[in-house]
Order: structure tokens, then sequence, then C-alpha cells
């Protein structure tokens, strides 16, 4: 009887400790079981176009150098920078040396004045002036450089492997620091290579005239090919690694069940990406939040279906 009582007292403390494993054990279970909140996304079908993006310079082509046509210095001048001047308007006028050095006299019987006025010799702006106001120059000095306004182009270096994607008389969109946008055409490419970056040169002539400096850089954009009927996916679907060589997504199975999927992706936009494989169907759902940091299998609830 004793032995009875005895083994029903070592029991019931036993069963209480089954009892609570048994409840850690569902609470593990249910933690396992526990769903992320998602959103998805369907795939979708559209054109879309594959660019060559290359930097530009702009440059007026045609420029006329003005110089001195005799020694002596600049008494004064009627421009300035930057300044709009028609053909044979007055720009400089010189005082020869020898007229300097007759006023520098006590006398001069001869009323010598030894001033030379130097006109424009075409309708341009003014680009730079080389001497100031006083200034000694030789005969053949520099003495400004105008610039023709209708040879303002933008110069493109193209690197020769992407030459046969640049054809001439082809058109071009034309993107400037401020977010401007203008259209162009290549109009010729020059017979030559730049030796350090083996390089060619283009010529793109804007379709419109505006008033952008010299030696701005901008971005050309060239058509390389369209691809009609592209599968694309937003880019908050597409996971990668840290060095961003493989890549994969969230595909839904089943109504809470989500599977990692690798892919292999093409063309981008700012806002979708090209997959190439595998074949998706247009029915297909994809994780586009909540999927980051994910294992290749999880439970999910979809909160939103993103149209």
């Amino acid at each position: 009887m004793k032995r009875k009582r005895t083994s029903i007292l070592i029991a019931v403390p036993f069963l209480f400790l089954l009892a609570g494993c048994s409840g850690r054990q569902n609470e593990a279970e249910k933690e396992i079981q526990a769903k992320v909140p998602v959103t998805v996304e369907t795939i979708r079908i559209a054109e879309m176009a594959d660019y060559l993006e290359l930097n530009a310079t702009t440059s007026f082509l045609v420029r006329s150098v003005i110089k001195s046509p005799t020694a002596g210095y600049v008494d004064g001048m009627t421009v300035a920078l930057g300044d709009k001047v028609k053909k044979s308007e007055i720009l400089f006028k010189l005082r020869t040396k020898e007229s300097a050095a007759l006023q520098s006299g006590s006398l001069n019987p001869y009323s010598f004045s030894g001033l030379i006025t130097i006109k424009a010799n075409l309708d341009g702006i003014i680009l730079s002036i080389d001497h100031p106001v006083g200034d000694f120059v030789q005969e053949g000095d520099q003495l400004a450089t105008i610039a023709v306004p209708s040879s303002f182009v933008f110069l493109l270096d193209v690197p020769y492997e992407a030459g046969s994607f640049v054809k001439v008389a082809s058109t071009c969109e034309i993107s400037l620091p401020d977010g401007h946008l203008l259209s162009g055409r290549i109009s010729s490419r020059l017979p030559s290579m730049t030796p350090g970056s083996q390089t060619q040169r283009y010529i793109v002539r804007p379709s419109e005239s505006i008033n952008i400096p010299e030696n701005l850089i901008a971005k050309v954009r060239i058509l390389k090919r369209i691809i009609p009927k592209a599968v694309l996916l937003n880019k908050s679907c597409i996971l990668t690694d840290e060095v961003m060589q493989h890549f994969w997504v969230m595909k839904m199975i089943n109504d809470t069940m989500a599977v990692k999927v690798p892919v292999t992706t093409g063309l981008s936009s700012a806002t979708d990406i090209e997959i190439t494989s595998p074949l998706f169907s247009p029915s297909d759902l994809f994780l586009a939040s909540g999927n980051y940091g994910l294992g290749d299998t999880v439970r999910v609830v979809v909160t939103k279906k993103i149209e």
C-alpha cells in the first residue's frame, strides 16, 4: 500500500513537467507558424527600350580671333565678355607706340592721335578678352575671340566598341544638368580617335537654340533597341546578394506560402526590371514588401495586392 502511494506521489510532478513541456512546444509551434504581413504584385508585359547614355560637352565650332594689327597700347574697349556684337562694330581702340611716345613728350607739333579702331569681322558673341585697357600688345597678339552662335553643338565622345549604335543623321535625347531635355540630331563624325580614352567624337546639333554656356557637360541618350513585350516586375520585388551577382524573388505558391525563386534580370528602368527567366504567368504573385531577409520558404499573410 505504501509502495502505491509512493508511486503516485512520484508520478504527479512528472505529469506536471510533461504538461509544461507540451505547453512550451505548442508555443514554439505557434511561433514557427507566425505569418509575415506582406503586399504582393504581379508581372506586367510592356514595351521597354534600351539606351546608350554618354557624356557630351558644349562647344562653338566656328570662332574668330581678333588680333592687333600693330604694336601699341589698348586705349579703350566697347565690349565685355558675353556681349553680342555685329559685324563692323567697333571693339577696341589702339594707340600706336609712336603716338604714345609723342604724347609723353613736352611738344607734339604734328597733332598726331595715332588711334586705330578694331572692328568685329562677323556677328557673334564675345568669348574672351585677352588684354585690358592700358596693356601693351605686339603686332599679331590676340585681343579677343568671337564665337558664331549658330555653330553651337554638343561634342559626343563615343567608345569605339559602341560606335555601331551611333548613326549619323539619327536623333537622340539631350539631358542638361538642370533636368531640361532637348532633342538632337547626330550630324557628323570626326575621323580620328582620342589617343588616351580611345573614343571617337561625334557632333550633335540641338533642335532648338538655347542660351547655355560652352564646356557644359550633358548626357546624351541614344536608342539601342526596343523590346516590344518585355516581362517587367517592380524593383521592390527583386532581391539580391551583397555583391549583386545573384537575384531572386519571393513567389506565392498558395494563399499563405511564399518560396524563393532565382531569376535572371535584363533591362531596368527607374521603377521596373525585366525578367528574362524563368517564365512567369500573369497570374503569379510576388512579394513587394515584407520580403527582405526571409528564408527560402515562409508563411505570409497578404495585406494588399498592388495592381
